[in-house]
């Protein structure tokens, strides 16, 4: 899909109706993206730059009262300027204005579109666990069928803890790992059970399925949004 640069709202030369040309390029394959249920890494993508020009009106009257240089990058992690001298502070502020200004509410929209598809195929994914789950919950297996699709795919996953800003975070990884085909014997009990005969890894792993109503695209949609859900039980149980 096509992307947006971080600082693509001042970077090259300031005209209003190329920017605005290049984003509505830009979210035109958001759109087509999420018409076909493809929501990551669109929905993620909007997400950043959105945050990033409503950060950015957040520190406006910060930025103008720093000029009279002109922007020419951003530190996205502290939103540190750095300045060049080349046109007067009222044109750059304007100029910026104006694209931020109609980049927002474009923004938004699509962003709103993305979270009601999220919202909807949420809904329509069940993840349980198979079998008791041990007490140590961050590695395992997903069990993922994809609607009728008669297959289940196995993923390995492993939380991982990592650190941004003096905070701490946490991150569901996947490796795919091998299929069964859906079939009275191949139920989530015997595939768990297979899994820990033929992978001496895991000894006692949790091991959650994962199904869905519908068929969504698999990378897409359905391993990210079973990943958020997998944090989010993990976290609540």
């Amino acid at each position: 899909m096509k992307s947006l640069r971080p600082n693509w709202f001042f970077e090259d030369l300031p005209d209003f109706e190329y920017k605005k040309y290049v984003l509505l390029a830009y979210l035109q394959d958001v759109h087509a993206q999420f018409t076909e249920t493809r929501l990551y890494p669109a929905l993620s993508d909007l997400v950043f730059h959105y945050r990033n020009l409503t950060s950015f009106v957040e520190q406006k009257q910060a930025i103008y009262n720093s000029f009279p240089e002109r922007l020419t990058e951003i530190d996205m992690k502290n939103l540190r300027m750095a300045f060049s001298k080349v046109m007067s502070n009222d044109d750059l502020m304007n100029h910026l204005e104006e694209v931020v200004s109609y980049s927002i509410p474009e923004l938004k929209k699509h962003l709103d579109e993305g979270k009601e598809i999220y919202d909807f195929i949420e809904k329509e994914i069940n993840l349980s666990p198979v079998g008791i789950l041990p007490i140590y919950r961050n590695e395992g297996y997903m069990l993922v069928r994809d609607g009728d699709i008669p297959e289940i795919k196995v993923y390995e996953f492993s939380v991982k803890f990592f650190q941004h800003d003096e905070e701490n975070f946490r991150s569901v990884q996947t490796q795919y790992l091998t299929s069964y085909k859906k079939s009275f014997v191949n139920t989530s009990e015997n595939i768990k059970i297979d899994m820990i005969r033929s992978r001496k890894k895991l000894p006692n792993p949790a091991t959650f399925s994962v199904e869905s109503v519908f068929e969504f695209p698999l990378e897409e949609t359905i391993i990210p949004l079973a990943k958020r859900m997998l944090m989010k039980y993990i976290e609540t149980v």
